[in-house]
């Protein structure tokens, strides 16, 4: 028996939204909640002393190559002789190296700076040298599917937050790569947590995921290692209260959408979520990806479709899947979860989306392994379906 997870209060809304553009006024307002007053800013850019140690590390793989192909030895399963570079192509690999060596600044440029009036989208990280003497490095991005800000305390570099199942997972595959032991509990860490979300104006999201996890940093200089040991949390406007899922899902491979041209016109923005985080100092990290505005209340509860349909038009789109697929015979199908949530719809020929709820069919084609049930580190298929008309929600290009 599958799992059903819906609002318990049976009230279902529907929100219009669109893509917001964050501006110069909005990213300057929250550095100066989260940081203290910048001193100097930093644009990191490859040095000749970086280039040079790529351009070593291109040769030393190169070497590699070619002493695999003298001994006559496959490396990975793969022909190395077939896939051996051409001389032509070594040295014009080997120019380009040199020009990029001849034309990078021997060291980078610092810039005294009083406030982060500065900040402008698409133009890299940035590294600031702040009043209290720490540093912390900020970036903001903006194209016509994907838009973040993001801010990383203590770091030197682009950071990243690095999850302990992630890291568990490498080391089984044996990656390894240093991770500092999370002392902190998920109580102190959400209380930390609230308390920044407040005072930030974000107390409309809620956590989707939470997990042990370190802040890194990223950059040669800085040999990618921990910074700090706390919880990084995923959170996404809760939009009426509606239940989230905790683990990350995919639309199914196995189904079919229609064709590509049909589907353009459907794609829908990028969930918007937020990524933080906690330590024992409070917020060290912030992602801020694809706001969005909540334009207007469409309807406060809308007339789902019966679930006595949703049932037959999921067991319709999985034969059809199978169908199409042209098997010799069928293969199982495990349904181990249902979840009735809002996800994105395009409203067509326009910049406006709703937020309407659907349900979203966790399954797995091999039974037997409905144990994926909330475990973050795998990418869950999917079949997400309009829970109003019963059709198919494509996540990336919506009907």
């Amino acid at each position: 028996r599958a799992e059903v997870t819906q609002k318990s209060d049976g009230l279902y809304p529907v929100y219009r939204t669109r893509q917001h553009a964050v501006t110069q006024e909005e990213m300057v307002s929250l550095l100066e909640q989260l940081l203290p007053a910048p001193t100097s800013v930093t644009i990191p850019v490859e040095t000749k002393a970086d280039w040079q140690q790529s351009y070593q590390e291109w040769l030393d793989d190169l070497m590699e190559q070619q002493a695999w192909v003298a001994a006559g030895k496959p490396q990975d399963g793969v022909d190395r002789d077939e896939a051996m570079m051409s001389a032509e192509e070594i040295d014009r690999i080997s120019k380009e190296y040199q020009r990029l060596i001849a034309e990078a600044p021997e060291e980078l440029e610092t810039t005294p700076v009083s406030d982060f009036s500065g900040l402008k989208l698409n133009e890299g990280a940035r590294v600031y040298e702040l009043a209290d003497g720490s540093k912390a490095t900020v970036e903001a991005m903006a194209y016509s599917s994907f838009m973040s800000v993001e801010v990383f305390k203590g770091c030197s570099g682009s950071g990243y937050i690095y999850y302990q199942y992630t890291h568990e997972r490498e080391k089984a595959l044996g990656e390894v790569k240093p991770f500092l032991t999370v002392k902190m509990d998920r109580a102190r860490a959400e209380e930390a947590l609230q308390r920044e979300l407040d005072r930030l104006g974000f107390s409309d999201f809620t956590v989707s995921r939470a997990a042990p996890a370190n802040l890194c940093v990223r950059g040669r200089n800085d040999g990618q290692r921990p910074q700090s040991a706390g919880w990084g949390f995923q959170l996404r406007r809760s939009y009426g209260g509606y239940p989230l899922s905790a683990v990350s899902f995919m639309d199914s491979r196995a189904l079919l959408y229609g064709d590509q041209d049909a589907l353009a016109y459907n794609r829908p923005i990028p969930d918007e979520m937020l990524e933080i985080f906690v330590d024992e100092n409070g917020l060290q990290a912030i992602r801020c990806l694809n706001p969005k505005d909540m334009v207007s209340l469409e309807s406060e509860n809308v007339e789902l479709l019966p679930f006595e349909q949703v049932q037959m038009r999921i067991k319709n789109s999985l034969a059809a899947g199978m169908d199409a697929a042209k098997l010799d015979q069928p293969i199982p199908c495990t349904i181990y979860r249902l979840l009735l949530t809002p996800c994105t719809v395009r409203v067509k020929d326009s910049d406006d989306y709703y937020e309407m709820p659907c349900w979203v069919v966790f399954f797995t084609w091999n039974d037997g392994q409905a144990d994926l049930i909330d475990n973050p580190q795998v990418m869950q298929e999917a079949l997400i379906i309009n829970a109003v008309d019963g059709s198919i929600v494509h996540g990336e290009y919506g009907y």
